[in-house]
């Protein structure tokens, strides 16, 4: 499937490296943007699907370019810096990016994320109509990722998969995305605890 990108990188040589790696796999580039700003205007004029960013960018950083991108219009981004610092992680992620990969970047780690960041996103979406804040927002989608590869595992679902059948839940049972995906996580640990009080016992090999 392809996508709607914003490409926001200053340096113009990798900039038109990841604009070719993107067309090359059938995504469409909207727009590149030099900074962060320019980056904001971008999503207005252009709706793109996902954004990666530079974390290094003039004016606005990619982290506060980011944080703008996701809390002001939901939007995917993949963070792509030379920067490896555990600080800039942390806050790239605090932030709200969805991937953070590291310079020079191949086309297959740029497209393998670009899906998992939009699908991403957008459950992101639907948790922040019931949250107050982006920051709740944000615990209920921990809580829902838990009770997802729940039913991944349980259930042998794709997280897509796992995901539409958490959202029918709460249309079926009128409950929120928080008090269904709890009900999962605790069954879930009723299940193991039951497990644990009478283990399986293991068969010996005839060999």
């Amino acid at each position: 499937m392809g996508y709607r990108v914003l490409v926001v990188e200053d340096e113009k040589a990798v900039a038109m490296s990841l604009v070719s790696m993107l067309q090359d796999d059938g995504h469409e580039v909207v727009q590149i943007a030099a900074t962060g700003e320019q980056a904001i205007t971008a999503v207005a004029d252009n709706r793109p699907d996902v954004a990666l960013v530079d974390l290094r960018l003039p004016g606005m950083d990619g982290i506060e370019t980011t944080r703008r991108l996701v809390e002001d219009h939901n939007l995917a981004v993949i963070i792509i810096t030379a920067y490896a610092d555990t600080q800039f992680v942390k806050g790239a992620a605090e932030a709200g990016a969805y991937a953070y990969l590291l310079k020079p970047v191949t086309k297959e780690a740029i497209c393998a994320n670009l899906e998992l960041a939009v699908v991403r996103s957008n459950e992101l979406g639907v948790l922040r109509k019931e949250a107050e804040d982006t920051k709740s927002a944000f615990e209920v989608r921990k809580l829902a990722e838990r009770a997802k590869y729940v039913l991944m595992d349980r259930l042998s679902l794709t997280e897509e998969e796992a995901f539409a059948h958490i959202k029918q839940k709460c249309r079926n049972q009128n409950k929120t995305l928080r008090q269904v995906a709890a009900a999962i996580l605790a069954a879930d640990e009723a299940f193991l605890g039951e497990i644990a009080k009478d283990p399986p016992k293991k068969t010996k090999s005839l060999a």
